[in-house]
């Protein structure tokens, strides 16, 4: 009778395994049969804004690459695994299975980087794009690092990096369609973005403690209420240490930056410098605004059918000012409009230490302009405005944000709706040309620009999406939001 019994389970876990056999042969046949279809419509990429990510996809790329040339791909190892012993369960084949599948999917993205990169070379002989440094590419946001050189794992045909491209595209387009309803969310992003942001979430260079209330069940009158209460406008007036020692007050601006345009601006347009504005045809009506807000080395000339001409004020980080390529003192970018400076400072607001050891040296070029141009009205916003916003985006989210600071394109807004009665945005939600270009005048692709990685891009378009007053057909279509002035904004007492 035992013997029985000790058969019929050896039988058993043999039925297992066949089973397991036969689902990785099933799987593998199915994805092979998707990558044939896929490579005669195969469509290339594109997309718009953020920076930091390069640095740390870089190093995991390294890390993660020197380990897997090591091993088979996971499916041969499972195979491999599962004739070598015969004590293999089901439950670990599948956990394998599934590891393998994560891994692979960020194998994927990392290709579909490495192919929009050579892409580039080949094309700047073609067309009007000045090549940018590794500064430049990610010139959105504040924490900068060196570039790790770019690794691959194996070799792959154009073709196979065409399937990628649409693989990639097929996982960022699902997410702008439910960041368009408001529901989208960190766990749907992809690996390689998931683990970025669990990176960052691990540490806290600024040093961020937030002990305000959370409260991401509110309406949208109530968010908006929260913003007008929370968020005024302040810059750098020479008032405070060390900038009241240096002479600062007789250097900055006479009128605060609230009170330049009076009693402020009638609509107001914020226009950012995603890849996914191009082919628009929004340059009329951009131009048809009271006020124009653009971002760091966004041009116009050549742009102006998609993004128009008129700019009354410019949003640059620290970098345009301490970089070299980007000609602050010359380029005519920075001339004839209302510049607004910023870099990251601790989440305290020490500005002793901030002068003394800032993101990019903005300080020194800044003195330089306001002694050489001094009817020029130049600003450099104050950190604890800066940190303000990120309170206000981490107060309606539940969930744990990146600590660090928001978007340039996150402070051009909220900046707009204290000057404005009503603002409109554009691609800030990525409309249906959603690409994974960067910025509209460079060649440099990358999701993380749309979703977010070192800032809390995700969790800010949320947020905007929450409050914006505008119709589904325009988002779509224009990527355009609608938001009123806190002007406009009347909250209980």
């Amino acid at each position: 009778m035992k013997s029985c019994l000790k058969q019929w389970r050896r039988l058993g876990l043999w039925l297992m395994v066949a089973w397991a056999l036969l689902f990785l042969m099933l799987f593998s046949y199915f994805m092979e049969s998707r990558v044939e279809q896929s490579r005669s419509a195969s469509v290339p990429l594109s997309h718009g804004e953020t920076r930091h990510l390069a640095s740390i996809v870089n190093h995991q790329r390294a890390t993660m690459g020197s380990s897997r040339r090591e091993r088979p791909p996971p499916a041969i190892a499972n195979i491999a695994s599962t004739f070598s012993t015969t004590t293999t369960t089901f439950s670990s084949v599948e956990q394998e299975q599934k590891i393998g599948l994560e891994e692979e999917e960020i194998r994927l993205e990392e290709a579909v980087l490495l192919h929009h990169q050579t892409q580039d070379i080949v094309s700047r002989s073609q067309e009007k794009l000045i090549p940018k440094d590794k500064d430049e590419q990610r010139e959105q946001g504040t924490e900068e690092e060196e570039q790790a050189p770019r690794k691959t794992t194996r070799r792959r045909s154009w073709e196979d990096t065409d399937n990628l491209v649409e693989f990639s595209f097929s996982r960022s387009r699902s997410v702008v369609q439910q960041l368009w309803k408001g529901q989208v969310s960190v766990g749907m992003l992809s690996p390689r973005l998931q683990k970025a942001v669990k990176d960052y979430l691990g540490s806290s260079k600024h040093h961020v403690v937030y002990k305000g209330r959370r409260q991401p069940g509110q309406t949208a009158k109530q968010v908006l209420c929260d913003m007008k209460r929370r968020v005024r406008v302040r810059t750098v007036d020479g008032s405070e240490e060390p900038f009241s020692s240096l002479g600062w007050g007789s250097l900055v601006p006479p009128r605060p930056l609230d009170q330049l345009y009076g009693s402020g601006f009638g609509s107001c347009a914020v226009v950012t410098s995603a890849g996914a504005i191009l082919h628009s045809g929004l340059g009329k009506e951009i131009d048809a605004h009271d006020a124009v807000l653009r971002f760091n080395a966004a041009p116009t000339e050549g742009y102006e059918r998609d993004v128009g001409k008129k700019t009354t004020i410019r949003i640059i980080n620290s970098q345009i000012l301490a970089s070299a390529k980007h000609k602050f003192n010359s380029s005519s970018l920075y001339q004839n409009v209302t510049l607004v400076a910023w870099d990251p400072a601790p989440y305290a607001v020490n500005l002793q230490k901030w002068y003394n050891s800032p993101d990019y040296n903005l300080f020194t070029p800044y003195v330089s302009h306001r002694k050489r141009f001094p009817a020029q009205p130049f600003y450099i916003l104050h950190p604890a405005f800066i940190w303000q916003l990120w309170d206000v985006v981490q107060g309606n989210t539940l969930e744990n944000i990146q600590p660090n600071p928001p978007s340039s394109g996150f402070i051009g807004i909220l900046l707009m709706m204290a000057l404005c009665e009503e603002v409109h945005v554009y691609e800030y939600i990525p409309s249906v040309r959603q690409t994974d270009l960067c910025h509209y005048h460079e060649h440099y692709f990358d999701a993380a620009c749309t979703l977010g990685a070192y800032h809390p891009l995700l969790y800010e378009k949320v947020l905007v999406q929450r409050v914006n007053a505008g119709t589904q057909r325009e988002l779509r279509a224009k990527g355009k939001v609608t938001l009123p002035g806190f002007s406009n904004i009347h909250c209980d007492p």
